[in-house]
């Protein structure tokens, strides 16, 4: 099991809109673009469900994120990675960029706890359209999982004022999003 951070840096992901993208079947579509909490969804899913920081500090952005955060003189970022296990297996793979302004102020002593529970229990934070993308499982492997060809994963963009959040989940091959109902 690789959990170095930051994970894997080397990958190129090729986001689209979500409306640009055809999905394979219905049961990956309303997990990819559910616009609910990630976290309460896996809960629901597990009899326990856990959180492992991979890390979080200063690294280099990929372009795709410097790309889709606004150009703001002076700004610090931090990159946070977790992995989302449901009966201690991972589900998901998160890599969220969050501006350090934020982490001073709302997201200050955020250690182990989901990032989803602060986003989505305070109003204030705004969340934009979903961006897809395919990735090779290859470069997500942290078990024994039988591998798949590829993996699918989502973006989006929380804004508080003027700081911006970005959130990417990679579902990995073991998560309820590829299970038949």
């Amino acid at each position: 099991m690789d959990l170095a951070f930051p994970h894997n840096h080397n990958i190129t992901v090729h986001w689209q809109p979500a409306s640009e993208v055809t999905l394979p079947d219905a049961q990956l579509h309303h997990w990819l673009l559910d616009t609910g909490s990630l976290t309460e969804r896996l809960q629901s899913c597990c009899e326990q469900f856990s959180l492992t920081r991979l890390g979080q500090g200063s690294c280099p952005l990929y372009a795709s994120e410097q790309r889709w955060l606004p150009p703001q003189a002076g700004h610090h970022w931090q990159v946070r990675e977790v992995i989302l296990h449901g009966d201690g297996q991972p589900w998901v793979f998160a890599r969220s960029v969050l501006p350090q302004t934020l982490i001073d102020r709302e997201l200050a002593n955020l250690g182990g706890e989901p990032l989803g529970k602060r986003l989505f229990n305070d109003n204030r934070f705004i969340r934009s359209d979903f961006e897809l993308c395919r990735v090779p499982a290859s470069a997500f492997t942290f078990d024994d999982t039988p591998p798949r060809s590829w993996l699918w994963g989502r973006r989006s963009r929380f804004h508080l004022n003027d700081d911006y959040i970005i959130v990417a989940e990679i579902f990995l091959a073991g998560s309820p999003a590829y299970q038949p109902r």
